[in-house]
């Protein structure tokens, strides 16, 4: 377990998601997992060559999320595949799905475990960028929570 302090950041009544910790192993399993919650929510999950640069894409005017065919593991497959699903969430809620007080504190946690992901920000517009925190953030997450996060905000439609 990580000494990193337990905040309640992507909360609601059910639940709280503490501070993100990275979990090195990501399986085929959580990554079908996830991927049959947004399949079963109507969204269209594919897998594409992609302009270089780009690990993939969530279109939710067409409901189709994309995967780059660059990922060679499971785990960059699952933190693609989380971070566009977080995207879907926020479609779902209508907006964001956290709070705005605790945006600062996602990207603390971001910039502690993922430095990558906050350099990475600097390319989206500022009205873009508490969408983009979330996503990164939630796709730091223990798999379990980010598909509570899913049935939560997406529920259990079908297509």
């Amino acid at each position: 377990m990580s000494n990193v302090p337990v905040r309640c950041l992507l909360s609601f009544s059910l639940f709280c998601v503490a501070a993100a910790v990275p979990v090195q192993a990501r399986s085929w399993a959580d990554v079908d997992a996830l991927r049959w919650r947004l399949e079963r929510n109507g969204v269209r999950v594919s897998q594409t060559d992609c302009q270089r640069g780009l690990q993939g894409a969530y279109d939710s005017r067409r409901n189709r999320l994309v995967v780059c065919r660059a990922h060679r593991s499971p785990g960059q497959v699952w933190n693609t595949l989380a971070h566009e699903a977080a995207h879907r969430m926020q479609d779902c809620a209508g907006g964001p799905i956290s709070k705005p007080e605790y945006t600062q504190t996602m990207l603390s946690t971001l910039r502690r475990y993922s430095p990558e992901d906050v350099a990475a920000l600097r390319a989206y517009p500022r009205r873009k960028q508490r969408s983009e925190i979330e996503a990164r953030y939630t796709a730091q997450l223990a798999p379990q929570q980010v598909m509570r996060l899913f049935d939560r905000y997406c529920g259990a439609r079908s297509a």
